[in-house]
């Protein structure tokens, strides 16, 4: 699979699209809530990102203080630690938060429980997940009631057709044989806890889901 820096940026195929702009902007808004929950301590926070592409999240979470490990199976990108989300180097409950975004698609399916169980294993606190998301949209629609936050409200519908293998995926959420159940049920499987999932008119093509390991609160496991 060609890297992320193989597309200049002046090219119109830039890997950094708008969209990708956005979705970078969602997963430091998940870790600023956390770190709110936290009471705004980060002290002690802990972030693991697995597959950092070019470091944008990575460089501006440690800007404001945040203490990110970064892990990646590319050496191009220059992650801290150079393995595979299946074995992972860290002892059980190291990391407060892991985002692991747009990452796991490019496994296999059968890898997929794998990987969560070892994501598992090293989390202390929470999960960000993100996948993208093949369904096709029905009906799209942003609601703003004075007094109240902006919502999305997104009604989506199951491709039909054969799976294909694009950009290097596996599998992606609503292509045939990839339903969002089938997700859910793996992850959960795992141990995990659903606390919240998302999508937005922003960024349609990504899923995202907030997961808790039971028995954790504000980031340590009781």
């Amino acid at each position: 699979m060609p890297s992320v820096y193989d597309i200049p940026f002046w090219s119109k195929d830039f890997y950094d699209h708008k969209a990708r702009w956005i979705h970078y902007y969602h997963q430091v808004n998940f870790v600023a809530r956390e770190v709110r929950r936290r009471e705004k301590k980060l002290e002690n926070f802990t972030v693991l990102e697995i597959g950092p592409s070019h470091g944008f999240v990575t460089d501006y979470l440690k800007k404001f203080g945040v203490a990110v490990t970064t892990l990646d199976n590319k050496k191009e990108y220059s992650p801290d630690v150079l393995g595979t989300v299946l074995t992972m180097p860290f002892p059980d409950d190291t990391f407060d938060m892991v985002l692991v975004c747009e990452v796991l698609e490019h496994l296999p399916f059968d890898d997929f429980p794998k990987a969560l169980k070892e994501i598992f294993r090293i989390c202390r606190g929470s999960v960000l997940l993100s996948e993208p998301d093949s369904r096709n949209i029905l009906i799209g629609l942003r609601c703003k009631i004075p007094f109240f936050k902006t919502r999305d409200m997104l009604i989506k519908v199951q491709r039909g057709g054969t799976p294909i293998v694009k950009r290097g995926h596996y599998w992606e959420i609503g292509v045939t044989g990839f339903p969002l159940r089938r997700i859910r049920h793996a992850i959960t499987q795992a141990g995990f806890t659903i606390a919240e999932e998302k999508t937005s008119l922003d960024t349609p093509r990504n899923y995202y889901f907030l997961l808790k390991k039971p028995g954790a609160y504000n980031g340590l496991c009781l």
